[in-house]
């Protein structure tokens, strides 16, 4: 079985190797100006998961050409509308996996040698 998401120190590493990557924030526009997961190494995108069910196809055209050429990885509060959001791309053919945890598990300090 594929696994469909991603854990915090899988998506560090993919940034550290320069892995073509978006951050797609499947959140509304209010909860994603209050904050989201950024990098120097990733494009990210605010598509609201509820627009994206809304339409023929989930992405807009500008958003697409880069989901096209990268690893998507959705994020959302806890990690539940992400897997959503993450599966519906899938199904448009789209390399996509959602953050284990969301931005909740993200935001967590390291533990350290628990």
């Amino acid at each position: 079985m594929q696994k469909n998401i991603w854990t915090k120190q899988e998506v560090i590493e993919l940034l550290e190797k320069q892995t073509p990557v978006l951050i797609l924030d499947v959140r509304d526009e209010a909860k994603f100006r209050n904050g989201t997961l950024t990098s120097e190494l990733a494009a990210t995108k605010n598509v609201p998961y509820v627009h994206m069910l809304e339409r023929d196809k989930p992405l807009d055209e500008e958003t697409e050409s880069v989901a096209r050429k990268a690893q998507v990885i959705t994020v959302c509060t806890s990690g539940n509308k992400a897997q959503k959001a993450a599966a519906l791309l899938r199904e448009h053919g789209y390399e996509a996996k959602a953050l284990l945890g969301g931005l909740t598990a993200w935001n967590e300090p390291e533990s350290e040698g628990e």
